[in-house]
């Protein structure tokens, strides 16, 4: 098992805003996902996470989807945006040197080790196509403390981090934990250029970029073409650390457009509703000491996410 680093050395925050080249971006900016090639299943550790203590309280079952095929163990006719889990992740057997050991168990008292082998149960009966060959358009509502927000998910974009998002809702791993972090910074020498957002899914509910995996680390998934995942007001994306495949639970919802994160953040998914939700979450007072870095602050009292709930259906067709 690789080591760990420690928490004290500190990676640049996920969403730090440098120069890259003639424009503003970010660290790692630009950089393509990779374009792997097919290989077979195979099983994989779970990134040196202890089981938990009998008294703990277990993770819910898993459960299929609503609308999923019968098969585990190959994908659905014609689903082109099927990958195996092992090719569509970083696993504990080479972990970033810049992130924290995942944690035996979560904030909300979730056995880790579980959780992770209910995420890899569930991977294969994420489809978005289904057995009749029609498309399946997902959607996720995410109740809080505030309010509902509701996310159209988009896995014409990023399959694997929409897949990796629906199979953690269907185990239960978001239940519970908090907006953890909430980001506002004005980028230099750049007036009138800033970044809003909100930052959701860390297991321990500090939101640190070294943290926000239970075992594995997802792929980047960069489209070609920049144009189709702007960073609008409500888009949502994977915070990730220093290196690109680095992402694992936690996601963020901007509040601003912010065209230099373009290709450099996976994006999966866009809010629809409950916009205003999330925007009260922004407001909401935060703690300014020497913990803090920069403009990513520690909200006073989190929001709690109650749930996120998966729905889905089919698309309507165009002909």
């Amino acid at each position: 098992m690789a080591s760990w680093a420690s928490r004290g050395a500190w990676a640049l925050r996920p969403l730090v805003v440098a120069t890259c080249m003639s424009g503003v971006a970010l660290v790692g900016c630009g950089k393509q996902a990779p374009q792997a090639e097919p290989v077979q299943e195979t099983s994989r550790p779970d990134a040196g996470a202890s089981s938990a203590k009998s008294s703990e309280s277990p993770a819910p079952a898993a459960q299929p989807l609503p609308v999923a095929t019968a098969t585990n163990t190959r994908p659905a006719p014609a689903d082109t945006q099927h990958q195996p889990f092992t090719q569509a992740t970083r696993g504990g057997d080479d972990p970033p040197p810049e992130c924290d050991r995942p944690p035996d168990t979560t904030i909300t008292n979730k056995p880790v080790a579980k959780l992770y082998a209910q995420v890899v149960q569930l991977w294969d009966t994420v489809r978005f196509v289904n057995p009749d060959g029609k498309r399946l358009h997902y959607t996720a509502s995410v109740e809080t403390d505030l309010g509902t927000i509701v996310i159209s998910l988009r896995p014409e974009v990023a399959p694997n981090h929409v897949r990796n998002f629906v199979a953690l809702a269907q185990v239960g791993y978001y239940d519970g934990l908090y907006f953890d972090r909430i980001y506002h910074e004005e980028a230099e020498g750049q007036p009138g250029t800033r970044l809003d957002q909100i930052e959701a899914g860390c297991p321990l509910g500090t939101g640190e970029s070294v943290g926000g995996s239970i075992g594995y680390w997802l792929k980047p998934e960069i489209p070609d073409d920049l144009s189709r995942v702007t960073h609008e007001e409500g888009t949502v994306g994977a915070c990730r650390g220093i290196e690109p495949d680095t992402a694992g639970t936690r996601f963020y919802i901007t509040l601003s457009k912010a065209p230099y994160l373009d290709g450099n953040y996976t994006v999966f998914g866009k809010v629809t509703r409950g916009l205003d939700v999330a925007r009260k979450i922004f407001q909401q007072p935060v703690i300014l000491d020497e913990q803090d870095r920069d403009a990513h602050r520690r909200p006073e009292k989190p929001v709690v996410i109650r749930k996120v709930t998966i729905q889905t259906s089919e698309e309507a067709s165009t002909n």
